[in-house]
């Protein structure tokens, strides 16, 4: 079902002026999707975000607003029922024995993937056009659907990997090194432990927020709702709960990975706490070391009056400061590495997801909004990437 604007979702607002022009988005807003499910874009709606560049606009839009905007936008482009029934009916006749029903479930899961990007695209584009006119074009702004690699290019992204694709910076969780913090309950084994309380301890850090900070310094803020849209009627509520059970059931992988690593850092915090320690004592001797040299040369510039005297200290000076810096940088990776190895079996299984959700970064639409720049004709779909 087609989902136009509410009424009086955007107040009315005077044409875009360029006298305005300095005031708009210094950097574009970019929203991906919550995720990838089965390859199919328009099986995962747009996350609920807003961005407070939108608040400092001449005319801002309001927060209410925009993620009316959004929502409207998920219901224009997430799969219609009959589609997403029709993919899962294919999907379970592939997965018999029986050739011809192999076949059959081929087709029909090809011919509903087909049919819902042909809807969705056509309502997509409607609901665009029109979010166009009533809320950005009057403030000198433009909204496009994207896939990564055009986002990467519209927002001058270069944080690419050998591939030429989006990379992620490494989780949180597997970043951090160190020792698990002394506020947590020791390990005490698996029989001693509460599941239940262990969960509530373990942070995850969300996936999307991992996207975003590949795009740092190319992109405006942004801030996802915890909330989730308000359901419209009966279809949408019992229609899109499969979208909804697939989200959660990946959050909840995650979580389990995640929760698993932790207990396993809590098991081994003994070995990693006297790695820290035996590294932070050679580093304490280095820095000494350090400091003992330029007080030295200090006293050496001091009493040195010829130039070349004092081009020679300081020469010498910042080789001696360049080695120990080397071996400080030396001992602290090799000190990583024996913690990473002690980390590796409980990290296995979060390190697999974490690659998963780069391949996922790059598979997903991105709504992208930037300043008008008078090229926007019928574009506002990447229509390649989306039917794919």
């Amino acid at each position: 079902m087609d989902h136009d604007l509410e009424d009086g979702s955007a107040p009315p607002y005077s044409e875009f002026s360029t006298t305005f022009s300095n005031e708009i988005l210094s950097k574009p807003i970019v929203i991906p999707q919550q995720t990838s499910i089965l390859h199919i874009k328009n099986f995962s709606p747009f996350a609920r975000a807003y961005s407070s560049s939108l608040q400092k606009l001449p005319s801002p839009i309001p927060r209410d607003t925009f993620l009316s905007f959004i929502d409207g936008l998920n219901a224009a482009f997430l799969s219609a029922p009959v589609f997403q029934a029709a993919t899962a009916i294919g999907g379970g006749l592939m997965g018999s024995q029986i050739p011809p029903a192999q076949l059959a479930g081929g087709v029909v899961q090809i011919l509903s993937v087909i049919g819902s990007a042909g809807v969705s695209i056509v309502r997509v584009k409607r609901y665009l056009k029109k979010s166009t006119e009533e809320i950005f074009k009057p403030r000198g702004l433009c909204v496009r659907i994207m896939g990564t690699k055009k986002m990467m290019g519209a927002v001058g992204c270069e944080n690419i990997d050998a591939k030429g694709k989006l990379a992620l910076p490494a989780p949180e969780v597997l970043g951090d090194l160190a020792p698990p913090p002394a506020v947590l309950p020791p390990y005490q084994g698996a029989g001693d432990s509460d599941p239940g309380e262990l969960k509530e301890e373990v942070r995850v850090e969300d996936p999307r927020v991992r996207r975003l900070k590949a795009l740092e310094g190319s992109i405006a803020p942004l801030e996802f709702e915890k909330e989730a849209a308000p359901t419209r009627g009966p279809m949408d509520k019992y229609g899109g709960a499969p979208l909804r059970w697939l989200n959660k059931k990946q959050d909840a992988k995650l979580l389990k990975a995640a929760t698993k690593s932790a207990e396993h850092r809590r098991k081994h915090t003994d070995v990693v706490e006297e790695e820290f320690l035996n590294c932070e004592m050679e580093i304490r001797g280095i820095e000494e070391r350090m400091t003992e040299i330029r007080v030295s040369a200090k006293q050496e510039l001091e009493g040195e009056t010829r130039q070349e005297g004092r081009d020679e200290v300081e020469a010498r000076v910042a080789s001696e400061l360049a080695e120990l810096e080397g071996r400080r940088t030396e001992l602290e990776m090799g000190r990583d590495e024996r913690v990473r190895e002690v980390y590796k079996k409980g990290d296995k299984k979060l390190n697999k997801l974490a690659k998963k959700e780069e391949k996922i970064a790059n598979r997903i639409l991105w709504v992208v909004i930037t300043r008008m720049d008078g090229s926007v004709g019928d574009d506002l779909v990447d229509v390649e990437s989306l039917g794919s």
